[in-house]
Order: structure tokens, then sequence, then C-alpha cells
């Protein structure tokens, strides 16, 4: 059973009692507990017999995530500020609220189930593998990010810059634009990645050594 935990940060919240459903799961579970690149918490080994239990606890303390929306469930952040010194501006602290705007958007554009990977980091280092994501920020001063667009959404094409050290409104007035496009002129279940290298939004990275800066 994989749990979704956001930004992979084991704390309770109204709502959603991570911590202390994790902590009564423990005190029956005689399985392994698994981390994931994504940040969620993994279940595993889980007898037959105590399958129905651990799921009602689960359920109980929000660790579910039914009512997730899939932008949310795909988002990703470095631990940024204050954690790491290299910060230069927010990214787990801040994601949550980002997502919830970006939340709105998708939702009045008509496509709240849309499945599209977005990731934040404080940081051009890239912990939370912005160079991968649909969406990419990558932070480069307080309250400002490099928009990268147009990963694959699996992990297996980078992404590329398309704007330069924009704030909040700036991302999201581009987003709102850039989701307008995408409602009108994708193509079946085109992804929004491809869809923004196939319109040209941004060029296909195809070798990064090469294609990623020019």
């Amino acid at each position: 059973m994989t749990l979704y935990i956001e930004n992979g940060r084991i704390v309770d919240a109204p709502g959603r009692t991570i911590r202390s459903g994790l902590r009564e799961i423990a005190t029956l579970h005689q399985g392994d507990f698994r981390l994931t690149p994504n940040q969620n918490l993994i279940v595993a080994g889980v007898p037959e017999t105590a399958k129905a239990r651990i799921e009602q606890i689960a359920a109980a303390h929000g660790l579910l995530a039914d009512d997730v929306s899939p932008v949310r469930r795909n988002s990703l952040a470095c631990v940024a500020l204050p954690t790491c010194p290299q910060s230069m501006a927010e990214a787990e602290r801040y994601l949550p609220s980002l997502i919830a705007r970006i939340e709105d958007l998708v939702t009045r554009h008509g496509i709240p189930k849309a499945d599209i990977v977005i990731r934040i980091t404080g940081c051009p280092n890239g912990c939370a593998r912005p160079y991968l994501a649909e969406i990419g920020l990558v932070g480069k001063g307080p309250s400002a990010y490099n928009l990268y667009l147009g990963g694959d959404g699996v992990g297996t094409r980078i992404n590329k810059l398309y704007r330069k050290n924009i704030g909040e409104s700036e991302i999201l007035k581009e987003l709102d634009t850039l989701l307008g496009r995408y409602v009108v002129d994708r193509e079946g279940d085109e992804r929004f990645g491809d869809f923004a290298v196939r319109t040209g939004i941004v060029k296909r990275v195809n070798n990064a050594a090469l294609d990623f800066h020019d």
C-alpha cells in the first residue's frame, strides 16, 4: 500500500494526521516501510490477515489521499529554506500553497484531473529533479524562480528554460495562458509536457549536453 506524504514530511495536520497514523500502523505491522523517490511511503510485506486493519487505520488518519488532486499528488519539492544553506528561494514550505493556486487554474480550465508533474527547488542543484518535470521551478532568489517546461511526465526527457527570474504572479499568469492553449490544442490524451514541445512553446531536448542550454 503506497501512502501519499506531501513533500515527504511526516507531521500531523488538520484532516491528515500522518505521524499518528504511521505510528499506529507501526505498532502492528511486521513487514517493511519503504521510502519512494517521490517522497511517499510504501507499507510492504503485509500479511493478508492484517490488510483490512492497516487500510482502516490509514483511512482514519487521511493517509490514503483519495481527495488529493493529480497535480498535487505528482508535485515534489526539495527541503530548501530554512534547512538547506544553498537554497535561494522557498520550495517545500511554499509548494502546498502554490499547488492550491494551480489547482484553481486547472479547475477553471475544466481539467481538474489533469495529470501534470510539477517540481520546485530552492536552487539550481535540483534535488527534487525539476529538470525532468513537465513544469519545473528553480529558485534564483527570494520569491523568484526560473520556469522550465517540456518534460515528458515519466522522467525520460529533460525540460527547457521558458522564463527567467519570475515571481508567483508571473508564474501563474504564464501557466494560465499555457493551460488555456493546452485545453484547446492538445491531441487526445497528450500530456502537458509533450504538448509544450509539439507546439513549439519550448524546443525538445534530445541531447542534454547540446540542447539544454542553447
